[in-house]
């Protein structure tokens, strides 16, 4: 690689993942795939940052240059699950933070693996979330929704184990944007959660609770401007 910055971080990616490398330089001889920034080839990989180059190679350990079909399933939730598969092989595990991070982590899998079809599978189950995370995908990715009904007895992780069997289960597909069904139950939960994170200095107001649960703000901002408004 050119970017020794960049080389660094891919190094470190490779030895947190458990493979095995060598760098080069000039001589590519027995090289079956070679990460570069620059050069361009069958055997080589371009790659512009050190997740991208770990998605790249997935495929290659299964023969392809890239997958034909890549599902991404998504377990909604306030901390959603991904587990991405491609052609049929599990090859990535998410836990995220929050729902707001679903589109960006989308955008990063389809940018990554480019796979030939994605498809995005969301669970039904948590309304207000799963429509949230529906309707920031549609305009750019075939979306489905996936009844959970039978899955939560076979699994004990309501986050990424869940987003597995959601991947592996064929849903209908969604073409219009969702209604967002807000409960007065899931505002108190929101105002719950706003009380943790602030260590119990307050509560949000069921005003602020409705703009999280809409995506308009997120926790911390609402906590903010309750904090600003005391």
């Amino acid at each position: 690689m050119e970017d020794y910055k960049l080389e660094y971080e891919v190094e470190r990616a490779l030895k947190e993942e458990g493979y095995r490398f060598k760098v080069v330089t000039d001589n590519f001889d027995g090289c079956d795939v070679v990460l570069t920034d620059h050069l361009e080839g069958d055997i080589f990989v371009l790659c512009h940052d050190a997740r991208e180059c770990i998605r790249k190679l997935q495929s290659r350990f299964y023969g392809k240059k890239r997958f034909e079909k890549l599902i991404v399933g998504i377990d909604p939730g306030p901390k959603p699950g991904i587990a991405v598969v491609g052609d049929g092989n599990v090859v990535e595990e998410i836990q995220l933070s929050s729902v707001e991070e679903v589109r960006t982590v989308v955008n990063s899998i389809e940018l990554g693996y480019e796979p030939c079809v994605m498809i995005v599978r969301v669970g039904d189950g948590d309304i207000t979330n799963r429509n949230r995370i529906i309707n920031s995908l549609l305009d750019g990715y075939m979306v489905e929704m996936v009844n959970e009904e039978n899955t939560s007895e076979s699994i004990s992780n309501r986050n990424v184990e869940a987003a597995k069997v959601i991947a592996f289960t064929r849903g209908k597909r969604i073409r219009e944007k969702m209604n967002i069904v807000i409960t007065e139950g899931y505002l108190r939960e929101i105002q719950r959660m706003s009380r943790i994170e602030s260590e119990g200095l307050l509560t949000i107001s069921k005003t602020l609770a409705r703009r999280v649960a809409l995506g308009e703000i997120t926790l911390k901002e609402a906590i903010e401007l309750a904090r600003g408004g005391q």
